[in-house]
């Protein structure tokens, strides 16, 4: 059978029920297994190292990585010092104690003769306001795309579209403590790429069901027009995002620890959005709509709504 042919709607409690489901078991997992959090959100110490030799961005991060037992963040730096020197490089890592920061000091030497520029440490305080400010990020997106939805369509469009990308966030981020992904600024980025990517997908979803609406067969249900809207958009869906899939596991595979943990983050956040969007914020805005109709059958004077 082909996926264009699937009766959708007619599962539509389904859907919900699975994504309840596993909403409720990222809930579970979030609260006791907790978050592997970076040093973006707990602190640490900062170093600028330019060293002699040109070294990777991968190399610094598996020697430091299995210097102090955790993963670091190693970025590209612009070269401050002489231009003959080899790379430089920015690397956040946990609090670090003297034996610590002098055993990782002695591995990395190991790669190159390195010379330490600068030597910082990121205070609890600037990693509480980064959750804070990450927080207000995600709800301030929410919050306006309810506004545009609402302006664009309807209210029951903007509330449904949100819930199902609430949906999304909740799902990534059971995915994430469950897998022990790290926690820091990239996965906030990708958080909000997850909100961008799986809002357009649900638009296009609701764009054909008010078509359908304006262009309504005789005789056909509620339920018929929400999935025959489906019908024709989810091949759209599928291809659009299988490309961008097979991009993120490519990332996987060989992009390296630097952005793993990001294009992991991406690949979950985005694969739950596809679901999201084909069936659980056009299930949920067909129950709505349905319910509205079904209190306008019984109100004197209404015209009836077949459902």
């Amino acid at each position: 059978m082909s996926w264009t042919n699937i009766d959708y709607m007619k599962y539509a409690k389904t859907w919900i029920g699975i994504s309840i489901v596993l909403t409720l078991a990222s809930l579970i997992i979030v609260l006791t297994v907790g978050f592997n959090k970076g040093i973006d959100f707990t602190g640490g110490n900062l170093y600028d190292m330019q060293f002699e030799k040109a070294v990777t961005s991968q190399q610094v991060t598996d020697v430091v990585a299995k210097s102090i037992g955790t993963a670091p963040v190693v970025q590209n730096a612009a070269v401050t010092g002489p231009q003959s020197a080899g790379a430089e490089f920015l690397i956040r890592t946990r609090e670090l104690s003297k034996d610590d920061r002098d055993k990782m000091v002695k591995d990395l030497e190991g790669i190159s003769k390195f010379k330490l520029i600068s030597e910082d440490q990121v205070s609890a305080t600037i990693s509480k306001e980064l959750t804070t400010k990450a927080a207000l990020a995600v709800a301030v997106a929410a919050v306006l795309q309810i506004i545009y939805l609402w302006f664009r369509f309807e209210l029951k469009f903007g509330v449904t579209a949100v819930v199902a990308l609430l949906h999304d966030i909740l799902i990534t981020v059971g995915a994430v403590s469950l897998f022990h992904i790290q926690i820091n600024s990239a996965f906030v980025a990708a958080l909000l790429t997850i909100l961008g990517y799986s809002i357009n997908d649900t638009v296009i979803v609701f764009d054909r069901i008010r078509e359908n609406l304006a262009q309504k067969k005789k005789g056909e249900s509620l339920t018929d027009l929400t999935t025959r809207a489906i019908q024709e958009t989810i091949t759209r869906s599928i291809y659009t995002v299988l490309t961008v899939l097979i991009t993120l596991a490519a990332m996987l595979i060989w992009g390296g620890g630097a952005i793993r943990d990001f294009a992991m983050s991406l690949f979950i956040g985005i694969a739950s959005g596809m679901y999201s969007s084909i069936f659980i914020a056009a299930a949920l805005w067909l129950m709505w709509q349905k319910s509205e109709n079904d209190r306008k059958r019984v109100a004197p004077g209404s015209k009836p709504v077949r459902a």
